[in-house]
């Protein structure tokens, strides 16, 4: 019965605590792993204690689950956007993984969420890919950083939709306020890109561009 599945979907993870970690591997990991394909109600209770669940298990096994993260954009009913609402909340996960496996999985998830047709995802997604720049920055990978910074100027500041641009100017405040590059990265890479939308048609736009300057 798919209720009692998804009650332990949503506990599998104090379960874990309770056993230690090799029971954990032994006994639970597989139980976890048909979860991950169940149905999107018991799906759900998987993705809401990810970290929770994985902060438990060696980094090698831990690692195998990068790749099936992407698989929880793909649900039974595409209206379900709360789950990418919860995918959009993984922040915690970062600190659970290299600056390089954060560059290449979890990049590309939060360049997805960050255009997705729901705002509340959206909006919290922005938060997301702040995360995984200050993670870039604070491992020293200024080379990634810069490319992540490429890619949301290209996607964003260039954006044909009000949307997309406004998401630009979010992103430029959220990282002026959590002080995730340094400053002079910042004014080189993205405020000349910035300071283009001052001008911008949609006052949407224009008024997060004076915010994020206004804390800059």
């Amino acid at each position: 019965q798919w209720k009692v599945r998804r009650t332990l979907a949503f506990s599998i993870h104090e379960l874990a605590v309770i056993l230690g970690d090799q029971l954990t591997a032994a006994d639970l990991v597989p139980i976890f792993n048909g979860f991950l394909k169940d149905l999107d109600e018991v799906r759900i209770g998987v993705l809401k204690h990810l970290y929770d669940f994985l902060k438990l298990l060696h980094a090698d096994k831990r690692r195998e689950y990068l790749y099936q993260l992407q698989e929880f954009m793909v649900t039974d009913n595409s209206r379900n956007w709360r789950f990418r609402y919860e995918l959009a909340q993984l922040i915690l996960i970062i600190e659970l993984y290299s600056h390089y496996d954060v560059y290449d999985y979890l990049r590309q998830i939060a360049l997805t969420l960050c255009s997705d047709k729901v705002s509340e995802v959206r909006w919290i997604s922005y938060k997301l890919v702040v995360e995984i720049l200050q993670k870039l920055y604070a491992s020293g990978a200024d080379d990634l950083g810069l490319n992540f910074i490429n890619e949301l100027t290209v996607r964003f500041c260039h954006c044909p939709k009000w949307v997309g641009r406004q998401a630009f100017a979010f992103i430029c405040q959220a990282i002026v306020e959590e002080d995730c590059m340094p400053m002079e990265q910042f004014s080189q890479h993205l405020l000349p890109s910035l300071l283009s939308l001052s001008s911008d048609p949609v006052a949407n736009v224009r008024v997060l561009v004076a915010k994020a300057l206004r804390q800059s």
